[in-house]
């Protein structure tokens, strides 16, 4: 059974290795090998260690474990752009876990984090065009591609990325109660 919680400091280990061992699985072509081999385990654990210890006001961070293992993860940033919404910063699923739900669950339970705060609330994220497989889940959860750009703001060379967002949240809302009905028969 799939239970979430919130993260504490004690992740941060076990956060930013999923977060490497991520970006070595499916950005192989898109960030160097070395980069990938080399430097992207300390890099991301020291983006975990500020972001746990300091974190934002707006951020959160929930995790899904399953029977004790850590399983997947999202990160986010509440209300952090005036026209999209709250930004989904990083959407994790550990490769063990993958065609378990785990990422679906973790959007749906992000989106009734937000509902509850805001009728109204609205998400976006990014996704890097060159994760074709992310990109296939974002659209069959609802997101809809908005622009797409070139930026430097990740890894060691140059990306292109889309903008992906949920303008209401009553599409991936909706998979609850979807994935219940079918539970429930």
């Amino acid at each position: 059974m799939v239970e979430f919680r919130s993260a504490t400091e004690n992740d941060v280990e076990a956060i930013a290795a999923l977060h490497a061992k991520s970006w070595q699985q499916n950005y192989r072509n898109t960030f160097s090998d070395h980069f990938l081999d080399n430097e992207v385990v300390g890099e991301r654990l020291s983006v975990w260690r500020q972001r746990l210890d300091d974190p934002p006001n707006n951020q959160f961070v929930h995790i899904a474990e399953i029977d004790g293992s850590f399983a997947g993860f999202v990160c986010g940033y509440i209300d952090n752009h005036p026209g999209f919404g709250t930004l989904i910063d990083n959407l994790h699923v550990d490769s063990e876990f993958i065609g378990q739900r785990i990422g679906e669950q973790l959007m749906v339970n992000t989106a009734a984090f937000l509902a509850s705060r805001d009728d109204d609330a609205s998400m976006y994220l990014w996704a890097l065009v060159s994760n074709t497989k992310a990109i296939k889940f974002y659209e069959r959860i609802g997101g809809m591609p908005v622009e797409t750009v070139n930026d430097f703001d990740i890894g060691d060379r140059e990306i292109v990325k889309t903008r992906y967002r949920w303008s209401n949240l009553k599409f991936i809302l909706s998979l609850k109660n979807d994935r219940k009905a079918a539970n429930e028969h």
